[in-house]
C-alpha cells in the first residue's frame, strides 16, 4: 500500500495526480484548472479531426447553453479495481445528467440569472438553470447493482483511526448570480480496512429552496461490491427557521432537511466476467 504523486503536462493543461494502491483497488484523482470560457485553440478545433480543447468538448458533449461558471474539466477521481472494473466521478458526465427542463419553483430568480450572460439577447434555451443533477458516479459495465438493506456502517465512519488517502474535489460550482449557490464536490477517504466516497450535489437558492443529492459509496478491504447509498433532501424556504442566505455551508444546512428519497444498492464486482 503506497501514495505516489504525479505531474502531468498535456501542452493545454497541467495536471496534478495523486494516487495509492489499496489491495486489489488502484485510486487516484487529478486536479486541474477552470474550464476557459472560450474556445482556446480555434484553428485546432476547427480542423473538425477529433483534437478539441476542453471548452469544445463540453460544447459538442452537453445540450446546455451555459455552463456553470466554474467547471473543473480535469478534476476527476477514479477507482478502478485489478479485475478492470472502475468507478469514476467526473464533472462532464455529471453534467450530461442536468435536466432539460426548468423547475417551477426555480423560475423566480432563472431570469435574472440569464439576463447577466452576455449572450442572453440570443434565443433562450429552456434547461435547469441551477444545474441540478442526480449523478451518482460512472460505473463500467462489469458491474452488477442490486437492491439490498444492508446500510453504511456509520459508527466505523466515525472512529478515529489513521487516513492513509483523502482529498475533496470540486467538480463544478456556480454562484447563480448571487442568487445561492450550486456545487458538485467528491470526497474520497482511504482507511486501513475501507474506502469511503462522498459524491455531493448543493442547490441553495436564496428565498426559495435548499437540496441536496448525495451519492455515498463505501468498500471494505477484502469484500466483493461496493454499498451505495443514494439520498435526495430539499426544503422549502418557508419551511426552514434559518434565511437560505445565511445557509454558507453545506454541512451545517444538509443534517436539517428532510429526506426526500433514499435508495440502498450493491455494487458488485464480477470478478468472474473478466
Amino acid at each position: 500500500m503506497f501514495v505516489t504523486e504525479a505531474t502531468i503536462d498535456s501542452g493545454r493543461y497541467t495536471t496534478n495526480s495523486k494516487s495509492i494502491e489499496f489491495g486489489p483497488w488502484h485510486i487516484s484523482y487529478d486536479i486541474s484548472c477552470i474550464l476557459p470560457s472560450v474556445c482556446s485553440t480555434k484553428v485546432v478545433c476547427e480542423r473538425n479531426d477529433n483534437q478539441f480543447c476542453q471548452f469544445c468538448i463540453y460544447s459538442k458533449e452537453l445540450s446546455l447553453p451555459h455552463f456553470p461558471d466554474m467547471v473543473f474539466p480535469k478534476n476527476v477521481l477514479n477507482l478502478e479495481h485489478k479485475s478492470g472494473t472502475k468507478i469514476q466521478f467526473t464533472p462532464l458526465d455529471a453534467l450530461r445528467r442536468v435536466s432539460s427542463k426548468v423547475q417551477a419553483i426555480e423560475v423566480a430568480c432563472a431570469e435574472a440569472w440569464l439576463e447577466s450572460r452576455p449572450d442572453a439577447a440570443k434565443p433562450k434555451k429552456t434547461f435547469d438553470w441551477t444545474f441540478s443533477t442526480d449523478y451518482k458516479g460512472t460505473l463500467s459495465e462489469n458491474i452488477t447493482i442490486e437492491p439490498t438493506d444492508e446500510t453504511i456502517n456509520f459508527d466505523l465512519l466515525k472512529r478515529k483511526d489513521q487516513i492513509l488517502f483523502y482529498h475533496d474535489l470540486t467538480l463544478f460550482e456556480d454562484e447563480l448570480h448571487d442568487h445561492g449557490i450550486s456545487k458538485l464536490s467528491v470526497k474520497i477517504r482511504v482507511m486501513p480496512s475501507y474506502w469511503f466516497v462522498l459524491l455531493r450535489h448543493f442547490l441553495r437558492v436564496d428565498d426559495v429552496l435548499v437540496r441536496s443529492h448525495e451519492t455515498r459509496m463505501f468498500h471494505m478491504l477484502n469484500s466483493d461490491y461496493v454499498l451505495r447509498e443514494y439520498t435526495i433532501k430539499e426544503a422549502r424556504a418557508e419551511d426552514i427557521n434559518i434565511p437560505t442566505s445565511q445557509m454558507k455551508e453545506a454541512d451545517d444546512v444538509i443534517p436539517i432537511l428532510p429526506v426526500k428519497e433514499k435508495i440502498m444498492e450493491k455494487l458488485i464486482v464480477n470478478l468472474e466476467n473478466n
